[in-house]
């Protein structure tokens, strides 16, 4: 994404390769320039790479979308973990 730091175009790419379907990217936060979103149904993924150079972990919050209800929140949680948190949501 043009507007988007490294860490996350990085974080897109290695996404990109990992086969999951019938979700979308979505960016509801044009001005965080260290976020990006993945949307399947009715669940929002808020993946976020703040301090990602130090902590070389990810910040995530999976919510409803309609309702905003958070569904999990995690902090600096590694590219393997990510994964495994997007597994559950995005199967």
């Amino acid at each position: 994404m043009e507007n988007k730091c490294t860490d996350i175009n990085n974080l897109l790419e290695k996404l990109s390769l990992e086969g999951f379907s019938g979700y979308e990217f979505v960016d509801y936060w044009d001005a965080d320039t260290m976020a990006v979103g993945m949307k399947k149904g009715n669940v929002l993924i808020y993946i976020s790479a703040y301090d990602y150079s130090k902590t070389n972990g990810y910040d995530v919050i999976m919510e409803e979308f309609e309702t905003g209800i958070i569904l999990k929140s995690e902090y600096k949680r590694s590219y393997h973990e990510l994964i495994n948190d997007l597994l559950y949501f995005l199967k």
